[in-house]
């Protein structure tokens, strides 16, 4: 019972200045694309943002022989909140000596979300399931199973499999994965997860996790309302029983993350640990 690692795809690239094309780009899963545009003098790493809402966006660059306009060194890193359909210059370099070749490795990470993003105390989330259902709490903020770490405020629920799963909070669905249908008690399942990423007004993300296969009932862009029907509970990716884990997560640089405490309405306790 962990949750997806939120880490996105990190690329490696090579490059010497003034060597090769005017500008060389890749994109990761029709969301974020970066260019690295070169010029007479400078290197310059543009991020674009395909869709409508905002993600976290961090490069890592080691170099030899180049610098910012401020500071020398060997390597260099830099974290924006790019915000929907735009470009944003995130590191501009320059040689140091002219006269010496000069090279760098970037990888590149992106998150949904926003960094700078205060996630309000005063909302109450709704149970994840339909209002008269209960199921129980198997795991919850600090469970010393695999509720640690970044996954700290997390919440397990054991669900038999094909549970209705109801939105905890209204926003616009931004991640679906419905297609595995593999899952256990080992963390090498962890990357067959189902799930569904709900990114709320504040900059936070809901993450409902270990979906049943095709049991994702929300397209990608679309604005669910707290209590609408999204999913149906699962068994897939690192998980020793049927069950909804749930948690709100705020993007950290790096590709890194960070569970947030909530509170359900009614005064459930997210406490049960084991």
């Amino acid at each position: 019972m962990i949750t997806l690692s939120k880490r996105r795809i990190a690329i490696l690239l090579i490059g010497l200045l003034w060597v090769g094309p005017a500008a060389a780009g890749h994109c990761l899963e029709d969301w974020a694309c970066w260019e690295v545009k070169k010029s007479e003098g400078k290197i310059e790493f543009w991020v674009k943002n395909l869709k409508d809402y905002s993600f976290t966006g961090s490069l890592d660059v080691k170099t030899r022989n180049l610098r910012t306009a401020s500071t020398q060194k060997v390597r260099y890193a830099a974290t924006r909140v790019i915000k929907g359909n735009s470009e944003v210059l995130l590191l501009t370099l320059y040689p140091i000596d002219q006269y010496r070749s000069t090279a760098y490795e970037d990888i590149f990470y992106w998150t949904p979300g926003n960094l700078d993003s205060e996630h309000d105390a005063n909302v109450g989330y709704q149970l994840p399931f339909a209002e008269g259902e209960h199921f129980p709490l198997v795991q919850g903020f600090g469970g010393g199973y695999s509720h640690r770490g970044a996954s700290r405020y997390a919440v397990d629920f054991a669900m038999p499999v094909g549970s209705k799963v109801h939105a905890a909070r209204s926003g616009v669905v931004v991640q679906t994965v419905a297609h595995h249908d593999r899952g256990g008690a080992s963390r090498r399942y962890a990357r067959f997860a189902n799930y569904i990423v709900i990114l709320h007004a504040d900059g936070t993300t809901g993450e409902y996790l270990h979906l049943m296969k095709d049991g994702v009932m929300v397209n990608v862009g679309v604005q669910v309302e707290a209590g609408d029907l999204i999913g149906y509970s699962g068994n897939t990716g690192f998980s020793s029983l049927p069950h909804l884990h749930f948690a709100v997560y705020r993007p950290k640089p790096m590709g890194e993350f960070e569970s947030l405490p909530f509170n359900f309405v009614g005064g459930f306790s997210t406490r049960r640990r084991y």
